[in-house]
């Protein structure tokens, strides 16, 4: 029975014109429903996901709906008040984290599909937006500044800067600025009288010179009529990252990892960087390699795609569970449909991931030969953050990796992977329990002290726990980590316990206060 009108003296009387829209309505609704019905039985509720991302990149794909809505008095269309979509099934690529909810646990996905990783469209690609004209900046007179403007920098400052690294615990003291010489800038600047006409005097060729003198050692020495520097120490560093820019990025994390691998390439080191293949990239090609690994009992195939840039090698993790979850160009959807949602397999996909990335480390040759145990493992963030533990419980296991450094390099202390604590999470990781209770806390799922606390596994307190050295993006930021509730995030005696050190980050281009 419906309510009775707040007016009953007014009763409204409909138009003849909305009589027949509501009659053409009610003739339209079993049509209306037969198309609801059709679009449910596909894929975000409409044309069917493409077998690969190779048709769904090669064209726009999909038709524009069909238009059920009956037309309002006027002629003009009324709007239709947008339809709650149903949750995707827990074993759907679809399917995310919701507050209040469990997720499906990995070992209950390998029992419905017999994989402990969704496959399949999970989201769909955000529009292409039309490139935006570049702005001109209009001409500058060139003038120098006023001196008064350029005062030295405070000493506390530069010592930021130009300070020998040392753990957080020991920013006090005096071992803090042990160096004289350390921005990049100074040291292609004690170069100069070394560089000649074919060596720039600015970037990594000038700093390695420097980095020679300040070592006692001569700035160049020609071979095959090449310069060559004179430092003797180099080494392998692999950089295990969930994104690496220009392939993909969602913020700092791509960025840094663009600039970082390349500069330390530059003066000498053989460095490689492993992330998933989101997207077909143009310029990487099929390494040919196959292999597995084992996720609670099941295999899961392991494939590479490589490219060679600027002296770094690029590999890519070949895998349904990244290249198929987003039809289209990934484009920020690397974790999740939108901002704030998380794919409800994350925890798997990136444990998948880093069992991955040691399998690159030990068996894929490049340029004739593997990196192997004799290298430096960089992990960033949560995303790769089980390779220090993996390696850890490998290393006591079977006696690989004895010859292998982790550094654990914390871009954000806020994003920590917190997953439930579920059953079977050993088997999935490969590790003995005692690992998976390492990591494992009562704390809330989403950051925040008014939120519930509850059993669960926190993976950057893998990276943490088993690295050699913890890092962070700069020594004052390191100091935060460890001393302040705030910004360690309830880890704080994690990273004290990783002796974290924070080096500040560089920037790709070359910024002066004079220019």
């Amino acid at each position: 029975m419906s309510a009775p009108s707040q007016n009953p003296a007014v009763v409204p009387v409909a138009k003849p014109a909305e009589v027949s829209a509501q009659a053409k309505s009610r003739d339209e609704a079993p049509q209306a429903n037969e198309l609801k019905k059709q679009a449910a039985t596909t894929p975000q509720g409409g044309a069917a996901a493409p077998a690969s991302k190779a048709s769904a990149l090669g064209g726009k794909g999909g038709g524009k709906g069909m238009n059920t809505m009956s037309p309002a008095s006027g002629g003009t269309a009324a709007a239709a008040p947008k339809a709650k979509s149903a949750p995707a099934p827990p074993t759907s690529a679809a399917a995310i984290v919701e507050e209040g909810k469990k997720p499906m646990t990995a070992a209950a996905r390998i029992s419905a599909t017999g994989s402990s990783l969704a496959k399949g469209v999970g989201a769909k690609a955000e529009p292409q937006a039309k490139p935006k004209a570049k702005a001109k900046m209009a001409a500058m007179s060139s003038r120098p500044l006023p001196r008064d403007t350029m005062g030295a920098a405070p000493t506390s400052v530069l010592n930021i800067v130009s300070g020998q690294p040392v753990p957080a615990t020991q920013a006090g003291t005096s071992a803090y600025a042990t160096s004289t010489v350390g921005p990049a800038r100074t040291y292609a600047k004690s170069a100069a009288g070394a560089v000649n006409g074919e060596v720039p005097k600015a970037g990594p060729p000038a700093v390695a010179m420097g980095r020679a003198l300040a070592a006692g050692r001569p700035a160049m020495q020609m071979v095959n009529g090449k310069p060559v520097t004179t430092i003797t120490k180099k080494y392998q560093l692999v950089f295990v990252t969930g994104e690496v820019a220009p392939f993909s990025k969602t913020g700092g994390l791509g960025e840094a990892m663009d600039g970082l691998p390349i500069a330390l390439a530059a003066l000498g080191h053989r460095c490689m960087v492993i992330s998933p293949r989101y997207d077909q990239y143009s310029e990487a090609w099929d390494t040919g390699y196959w292999g597995s690994v084992t996720m609670g009992g099941k295999q899961e195939s392991v494939h590479f795609f490589h490219t060679y840039k600027q002296k770094v090698d690029y590999v890519f993790v070949d895998h349904p569970t990244f290249l198929e979850r987003v039809n289209g160009l990934t484009g920020s959807k690397l974790y999740g449909p939108e901002w704030g949602k998380d794919f409800a397999d994350n925890q798997a996909r990136f444990a998948y991931f880093c069992k991955a990335a040691l399998k690159a480390i030990q068996e894929l040759p490049l340029g004739g030969a593997i990196y192997g145990s004799d290298c430096m493992v960089v992990c960033n963030d949560w995303h790769s953050a089980l390779v220090p533990m993996l390696i850890h419980a490998e290393k006591s296991m079977t006696g690989k990796w004895q010859n292998t450094k982790t550094a654990f390099l914390c871009h954000n202390a806020v994003f920590q992977g917190r997953f439930v604590c579920e059953e079977g999470l050993a088997q999935i990781f490969g590790v003995p329990e005692r690992y998976i209770d390492s990591i494992t806390f009562k704390m809330p799922l989403r950051i925040g002290k008014y939120n519930e606390k509850v059993s669960c596994v926190n993976t950057m307190a893998a990276g943490l726990r088993y690295c050699d050295r913890a890092l962070t993006v700069s020594p004052s930021y390191a100091v935060e980590c460890c001393t302040d509730p705030e910004k360690g995030v309830e880890l704080e005696s994690l990273f004290k316990l990783g002796k974290c050190t924070g080096i500040l980050n560089g920037v790709k281009e070359g910024v002066s206060p004079s220019d």
